[in-house]
């Protein structure tokens, strides 16, 4: 694991970034509590982003962990990604029957699941001590922070502007 070793920092670094964005998201809940009753608002959009937004910092916490061991980041990463798209699928469920940008679609649906598939692989990859675990894992993480970011940017703009009756 003397490759892990040269990644922590960067872990620590989007771990970090991660937990600000969390609060964002939380500060965007409050925004669209009365709009609620219009919609699937937290449970459709706010608290799957905020999972997304989690896993990448239980992640980079895990990435942190001095002992940790190739079987252990196989066996954390592997039911991180399965759940992860598991999750995402009964979101995509829950909100495909909604009217949606296109771009909406990627960002709450297709991405989300794609990134999770990817950290699965990095699962594989550890497992199988191919060299490029830590990029793979990196990409997923990445992803998962940008549709994190997108996404609270996306239902913060909404909730102003159905505030101001625009929406």
């Amino acid at each position: 694991m003397h490759a892990l070793t040269e990644w922590r920092d960067f872990y620590v670094m989007i771990g970090t970034a991660s937990g600000a964005m969390i609060g964002a998201a939380f500060i965007v809940a409050t925004l669209t509590a009365n709009l609620e009753k219009r919609g699937l608002g937290l449970r459709g959009f706010i608290t799957p982003s905020a999972v997304h937004l989690g896993s990448v910092l239980v992640g980079s916490a895990i990435l942190t962990v001095p002992t940790l061991n190739g079987l252990s980041l196989a066996i954390l990463l592997g039911a991180g990604g399965v759940g992860g798209a598991g999750y995402s699928i009964i979101v995509a469920t829950r909100i495909w029957h909604l009217e949606l940008d296109l771009d909406d679609r990627w960002f709450y649906v297709a991405l989300p699941i794609m990134a999770y598939a990817t950290m699965a692989t990095a699962a594989i990859m550890a497992c199988t001590r191919n060299e490029p675990t830590f990029e793979t894992l990196a990409v997923a993480l990445v992803s998962l922070l940008v549709i994190g970011m997108r996404n609270i940017w996306d239902m913060a703009s909404f909730a102003i502007m159905q505030g101001r009756g625009e929406g």
